[in-house]
């Protein structure tokens, strides 16, 4: 397994030295630099594979904030300060993402660099859960293929699908319903097949959203969903690929929760 490439931005010796002494605890970690200057650092970070920033605030130069609107990649930072609820208040000033930053207290390294590394790895984990849905999709955003009231949906929203007359219906996360005029030939023609199943006459599913099943019934999301004695071995043993495409998970139903 590669190590997660980290690196300490402060214009302190001594935060250099606590933080090398906390990551070696974490063997899978390795410091691939220490910096003094922020525009050192920030040209360092343009250049480089780098996985995880440690990162002050007030510097000479330039502040942490400057630099993480400079910051042209996705990264996750965490902000190093004294007044950690000051500066999230004034981080609001500046353009960045704030989901991949987490202000922490310096006097209380010892309580939060452990949670430094749990939300990072969970990003981690997320990212990689992403990749392989993407994977299993071809790696294409797909969008249903007709807006609805001018809204367009996404396919990872939609649970699964019954055709009732001439008539789609879609049950979604979020619990929403759409009706939209296509025919159950037009939907297993134009979805895409690696995630959407039909698994009756008049239903198909997204595997994406199945937490569990049996020989006759899926469940999708709390739906529990019959499947037709016509396509039951189809479904069964795609549902099965299904499983072992994602079997390093620890348990399936982290899918669904990391899809969030």
């Amino acid at each position: 397994m590669e190590k997660y490439k980290y690196i300490i931005v402060d214009d302190g010796f001594v935060a250099h030295l606590v933080l090398t002494h906390y990551f070696n605890n974490y063997p899978d970690y390795e410091c691939v630099g220490k910096f003094i200057s922020p525009v050192v650092a920030l040209a360092f970070i343009q250049e480089q594979k780098v996985d995880l920033i440690l990162l002050d605030i007030e510097m000479p130069e330039i502040t942490g904030f400057q630099l993480l609107e400079a910051l042209e990649k996705n990264i996750f930072v965490a902000l190093l300060t004294a007044f950690s609820e000051k500066y999230a208040e004034e981080s609001h000033k500046y353009y960045f993402d704030k989901d991949l930053v987490m202000f922490c207290n310096k006097a209380q390294l010892n309580y939060f660099f452990p949670k430094i590394i749990a939300r990072f790895e969970k990003m981690i984990q997320e990212k990689e859960v992403l990749e392989r849905i993407n994977r299993l999709c071809n790696s294409k955003v797909h969008i249903f293929p007709k807006t609805i009231n001018g809204e367009a949906i996404s396919l990872s929203d939609i649970l699964l699908i019954e055709i009732i007359g001439h008539y789609s219906v879609l049950k979604m996360k979020n619990r929403k319903e759409y009706i939209t005029r296509m025919s159950m030939s037009e939907l297993t023609e134009r979805l895409p097949k690696q995630i959407f199943l039909q698994i009756s006459r008049s239903k198909i599913i997204n595997i994406i959203h199945s937490t569990d099943f049996t020989e006759t019934t899926v469940c999708i999301d709390g739906y529990f969903v019959n499947i037709s004695r016509n396509h039951r071995k189809k479904v069964i043993q795609r549902l099965r690929e299904f499983r072992e495409e994602f079997k390093e998970l620890k348990e399936f139903k982290e899918l669904i929760e990391l899809m969030g």
